[in-house]
């Protein structure tokens, strides 16, 4: 009886370590179960807040590509205005000159560089010093503001004038500045010359007018049967002559500036021409101690289209400025000849000196309206001469250059075109 209780304890242990056995794995493989649904829920939800991630980083290149473009256009855009504004600023006859807040000049038009000549010769000029001025000038009421401007700077044979503009944003705080600057240096002369002028015509006057008056006092005091002083009438007719120059001198120049420069148009000789002057004035150089040459070449039968007296005058002037500006015991040389230019013939008339010279920051004006030069012992005149002279070589066709040397002396080359059948034949 025994045996079969023992048996059934035993067949009800063993099921129950059967159940223990499946309920232990069960219970193991709901683990695992429950483990890997978590961990798919956690990777199901990795993967949706890494595929909102991706689509926000999509999102947000898009928004960088887009707004990268808007800034490339506006670069392209800003680049283009930035090039069209260099440009413009290039062609002013203006000079521009840019500088940031701490005073880097950052850009420097052509007009500017020619005439400071770079950026050095800003810093060592009143231009420099305006600027240490008002470096500490914080604001500005608009987006230009003029701050001052500079007197009469002369630089580099130039005279200029300089205004500084402060550049504001839209704070009105300085952010920079600008300056502009105007080459006055034919004005400025101008405006001394011209205030002269006057002046200069009644001194021009008062010699011829005085020595006329004196010899007419003179001759007048004279019993009517005495004999002719020769020496006083020589003095009278110089001085009317001088007179009658000033006199044609005036009214070329006021032709000449309402354009109304006529000339007549007939066939001159050139070398009669040369001679008619050169007879003329010959006794009037000789009194002033100069030894005046003449050497012709080739002009026999060589005639020009033109008036005859002007070219004379012209020719006239040249001479007595040889004499004028040399120095005692000196010399003027009137040479002609006859060269081909640009395939026609002209008629070149040189005159040349050993005098003083005109210094080379002159030379370029000598022959402007209203310049007189600034050299040391220069007699008195309009300083109209020159101007005439050329307006008439011009109103002739022809040319007047000048070459000098200081205390070398001078060289004046009158070209005139020659009528075609009256050249001779070396003119080639």
């Amino acid at each position: 009886m025994d045996e079969p209780r023992q048996d059934a304890n035993a067949a009800l242990n063993a099921g129950l370590g059967d159940v223990h056995r499946f309920s232990t794995a069960g219970e193991s493989l709901f683990r695992r179960l429950y483990r890997r649904l978590n961990r798919r829920q956690q990777l199901e939800l990795d993967l949706q807040q890494q595929s909102a991630l991706l689509q926000e980083q999509a999102s947000a290149q898009e928004r960088l590509q887009k707004q990268f473009n808007r800034l490339q256009n506006a670069h392209s855009r800003g680049s283009s205005q930035l090039e069209q504004l260099t440009a413009v600023l290039g062609s002013l006859e203006e000079g521009i000159i840019v500088q940031e807040a701490s005073g880097k000049i950052t850009m420097m038009n052509r007009a500017a560089e020619a005439m400071l000549g770079g950026k050095r010769a800003f810093w060592e000029s009143d231009l420099g010093a305006l600027f240490e001025r008002y470096r500490d000038v914080e604001e500005a009421a608009a987006e230009l503001s003029p701050l001052a401007e500079t007197g009469e700077i002369p630089l580099n044979d130039r005279i200029l004038r300089g205004q500084l503009i402060a550049i504001g944003d839209e704070n009105q705080k300085r952010i920079g500045s600008v300056f502009i600057l105007r080459d006055i240096t034919y004005d400025a002369l101008a405006a001394r010359l011209k205030d002269g002028f006057v002046s200069q015509i009644a001194t021009q006057l008062e010699k011829p007018a005085s020595v006329i008056r004196l010899a007419t006092e003179l001759l007048s005091g004279q019993p009517e049967d005495a004999a002719v002083n020769q020496r006083l009438l020589e003095k009278l007719l110089g001085n009317v002559d001088a007179l009658d120059r000033l006199g044609l001198e005036l009214l070329d120049i006021a032709r000449v500036a309402a354009g109304d420069f006529a000339l007549q148009r007939e066939p001159v000789a050139v070398e009669a021409a040369i001679w008619a002057v050169v007879n003329g004035i010959s006794a009037e150089v000789k009194s002033r101690g100069i030894d005046l040459l003449v050497m012709t070449r080739a002009l026999s039968g060589a005639r020009v289209q033109g008036d005859a007296s002007r070219l004379q005058w012209a020719l006239a002037h040249l001479i007595r400025n040889g004499v004028a500006y040399n120095r005692e015991h000196g010399y003027v040389a009137v040479a002609a000849r006859v060269e081909g230019r640009q395939g026609k013939p002209y008629a070149l008339i040189s005159v040349s000196d050993n005098g003083i010279g005109i210094p080379s920051a002159e030379l370029p004006h000598i022959f402007e309206r209203f310049y007189r030069g600034q050299r040391e012992g220069a007699p008195p005149g309009l300083g109209q001469g020159l101007f005439v002279a050329k307006a008439i070589c011009e109103a002739h066709r022809g040319f007047i250059e000048a070459q000098s040397r200081e205390n070398v002396g001078s060289l004046f080359t009158m070209g005139l075109p020659m009528l075609a059948d009256t050249a001779p034949s070396a003119a080639g």
